[in-house]
């Protein structure tokens, strides 16, 4: 979960983590979990796109599986790790393989893990909204595909559309603005979740069904609000304002007592 989409949801946690500078401790030798796997998939993914950026090798396959061995690194020897995930991540490595072979020739350039920012004016002053997007793809055409990998749950149409998950749609408010290093301004063709989980299709392509350039204005002017909002020192940190979209986990949830005032009536809390 970005920042913005945790102000969003829930902004007690963006209160707890940045103006109280709470962050919670490491359990001592900890199994990884779903963001470790998460965060080595990306990694290895990233490098092969930076070490091929013009087209795909021959043994591609072989490439990607030794950059993985690299990135899942001494964790293999842990059995979940190399019993469960890593078949996992060979099956999405056959799968990213195959696309990137049919995608490459339709591309006039790509981009991995690539940096960008916009600022804007608020009423309290300026503010820079940063971000690095998963993939960006330069099509020949001249126009842009944002692409963000997910190796967990991909964002409800409805999560996006109400701003509830504007990750995506702020990235390509960057890219259309010309904020992302070295991608020019452009026009956003489309916007992707590749959603990697290794199982029953390997990975499948998801594609944001909302016009990409209204989503992205949409997005921008949900942050412009936010921002807004959150400028006058009326506004409170409320823990978890709307319960629909509420985040499935928050390291801050016990100290906002979620669970104690869910669960009762006023009458109850007194």
């Amino acid at each position: 979960m970005t920042d913005v989409e945790r102000w969003r949801r829930d902004p007690y946690a963006i209160y707890a983590r940045y103006i109280l500078r709470l962050k919670p401790l490491e359990p001592l030798d900890a199994e990884p979990s779903a963001a470790d796997r998460g965060t080595w998939i990306h990694r290895a993914l990233e490098r092969f796109v930076r070490e091929f950026p013009q087209g795909v090798p021959g043994d591609a396959l072989e490439r990607v599986l030794a950059i993985g061995r690299q990135e899942f690194g001494p964790q293999m020897n842990r059995p979940a790790v190399g019993a469960f995930w890593w078949p996992r991540f060979e099956r999405i490595a056959r799968w990213f393989v195959d696309t990137e072979r049919e995608r490459r020739g339709g591309l006039a350039a790509l981009h991995a893990e690539v940096e960008g920012r916009l600022q804007f004016i608020g009423l309290a002053g300026p503010f820079l909204l940063t971000a690095t997007a998963d993939r960006i793809e330069c099509g020949k055409d001249g126009r842009l595909i944002v692409i963000d990998y997910k190796t967990g749950a991909v964002p409800k149409p409805r999560e996006i559309e109400f701003g509830f998950a504007p990750q995506l749609p702020l990235e390509a408010a960057i890219a259309a603005a010309g904020g992302f290093a070295g991608v020019g301004e452009a026009e956003i063709a489309a916007l992707q979740f590749w959603r990697l989980t290794g199982g029953n299709p390997a990975a499948e392509i998801k594609d944001v069904k909302a016009d990409p350039m209204e989503a992205a204005a949409a997005a921008l002017a949900g942050l412009k609000g936010l921002v807004a909002a959150f400028d006058s020192p009326t506004t409170a940190y409320q823990s978890e304002p709307d319960a629909e979209f509420a985040p499935r986990f928050s390291d801050y949830a016990h100290l906002a007592r979620v669970k104690e005032w869910s669960a009762g009536g006023p009458e109850e809390m007194e």
